[in-house]
């Protein structure tokens, strides 16, 4: 574990091996750096902007994500079983142009946030909260959703029959994205 704390750091900078475990970490910017093999347990970042950061077998476990900029990151790169020990919660985030594809996100939080043009295929987000959030484009395609929350999302368009629903939470507002796929729709 660090005493050190955490800063900035510049675009390509890159941080190896760093243990931080129960830090506040508020405004910091790591848009476009690279943290290898490093962990962060039981972390609040707050105000942050890790856009394009590259994340190579970092592990983030049981962390909250609040008011942060996350553009166009690879979360599966972090490498297998990184973010599977704890959910993780992101509210009122950016995480446009990331990928979640194949990873276990089982009871993942994602409350209020601003997901378009997230790549979710094959991703397990059984009990997950993407409640009030933003899905404008993003690709859900064999993603296991069953007792997901999705209620107040907009932009919500995927296709019933592949993808694993059984359970998940819907209000009247989403139901046009699920029929879509049938050329059905509400007025």
């Amino acid at each position: 574990m660090t005493e050190e704390p955490f800063g900035s750091l510049a675009p390509g900078e890159v941080v190896r091996g760093r243990e931080v475990v129960g830090q506040d970490l508020s405004g910091l910017t790591w848009e476009g750096a690279s943290l290898v093999g490093c962990t962060f347990e039981e972390c609040t970042f707050t105000s942050c902007n890790l856009s394009m950061a590259k994340l190579t077998d970092t592990r983030f476990v049981d962390c909250t994500f609040v008011g942060c900029k996350l553009l166009a990151v690879d979360w599966t790169a972090t490498g297998a079983g990184s973010m599977l020990a704890q959910p993780l919660r992101f509210e009122r985030c950016r995480l446009d142009g990331t990928t979640f594809a194949g990873l276990d996100l089982t009871g993942f939080v994602f409350r209020d946030c601003q997901l378009t043009d997230v790549d979710l295929t094959e991703a397990d987000l059984r009990r997950a909260d993407l409640g009030g959030s933003d899905l404008s484009g993003t690709r859900f395609s064999e993603s296991d959703l069953r007792e997901a929350d999705l209620r107040g999302t907009r932009g919500l368009a995927l296709d019933p029959r592949h993808n694993r629903l059984k359970g998940a939470r819907i209000d009247l507002d989403a139901t046009p994205g699920l029929l879509e796929v049938f050329g059905l729709t509400i007025d």
